[in-house]
């Protein structure tokens, strides 16, 4: 198991064991909703948010209020792995091998390049 992931269920089996899957699962899609809503302040007034050069136009500020909201993310995400027995690591891994065949396929089109391609 990830190392961080061990480090989430510690401290979540010190803290939070009455929480059932439907509350961690809304809790999160609640935290990708301040993500989200971040980006959005963000791009109401850096219109290249949108664009893939955006991520430059992420000043030191914006970047800290993200990094919040994405670590609420991650941390919610891996408390319901834990407590349904998921190795996260092993399922990236696998998720990476099915995005790269979806790749080679051609099933995302023009807004990605296989990996061989030069950059």
């Amino acid at each position: 198991m990830w190392r961080l992931q061990s480090e989430v269920a510690a401290f979540d089996a010190a803290r939070f064991q009455s929480l059932g899957p439907g509350y961690v699962a809304l809790s999160l899609a609640g935290e990708a909703g301040e993500l989200a809503n971040q980006i959005k302040k963000l791009w109401r007034i850096e219109p290249r948010i949108g664009q893939p050069d955006g991520y430059s136009a992420v000043g030191e500020t914006e970047r800290a209020l993200i990094a919040d909201e994405v670590a609420d993310v991650l941390m919610l995400g891996l408390v319901l792995a834990n407590h349904l027995g998921i190795d996260v690591e092993a399922e990236l891994r696998r998720k990476l091998e099915v995005i790269d065949a979806r790749l080679r396929t051609g099933h995302y089109g023009n807004e990605a390049r296989d990996a061989d391609e030069p950059a």
